[in-house]
This record gives structure tokens, C-alpha cells and sequence, in this order.
């Protein structure tokens, strides 16, 4: 039996956060694409930001994915939130779980 250590950890999280690229996030029926705005990493969890400003536009958000840099999807997260005049945050969560 192998004993994890957090330096593994530490690099699989690490490697899961630098293949996100961008995000798509459908607005409306219409898919447009947005950049990463921030990336956590703590012990074994990453979470990945997307954030819609007040400018961008309006309506029912229906899903968000994430997306490497050869535009292959890595998550998908259903939706139904009405964005207003005020931003929008989505955040993507992902829990490393070693078992022995």
C-alpha cells in the first residue's frame, strides 16, 4: 500500500488546472466564449472561475464548460440562472480523492 504524499497532490491538482484553457458558456441559445478569471488550489481541490461582467449580455444562462487549449470539453455544468445587469460568477470545483 502506497502512502499518498501532498507533494502528489499538490502536482495533480496543479496539471488538472493548467488544461483549462477558456470557458463557453451559453447565453440565450448562444454559445460565447470567455477566459478563466481566477484558479484556487488547495490541498487536494481546485476551483476554476468564469466571470460574466455587467456589461456582457443578458438572459438565461444555460450551461458552462470547460475547455482546453484544442477545444476538447473537460466539464460541463447545466445551468438555469437569469443574468441580470450585474455579473455573474460560475465556479467549477473538482475534489482529488486518493484511495489505497
Amino acid at each position: 500500500m502506497a502512502i499518498v504524499q501532498q507533494k502528489l497532490l499538490s502536482l495533480l491538482t496543479g496539471d488538472l488546472s493548467g488544461h483549462v484553457d477558456h470557458a463557453l458558456v451559453v447565453i440565450n441559445g448562444q454559445v460565447k466564449t470567455y477566459p478563466i478569471f481566477r484558479r484556487l488550489q488547495d490541498d487536494n481541490k481546485v476551483t476554476i472561475y468564469v466571470y460574466l461582467n455587467e456589461e456582457e449580455e443578458t438572459g438565461l444562462i444555460h450551461a458552462a464548460t470547460l475547455v482546453d487549449s484544442e477545444g476538447e470539453s473537460l466539464a460541463i455544468k447545466p445551468t438555469a440562472i437569469t443574468k441580470g445587469a450585474a455579473g455573474v460568477m460560475i465556479a467549477f470545483a473538482f475534489t482529488i480523492t486518493i484511495t489505497n
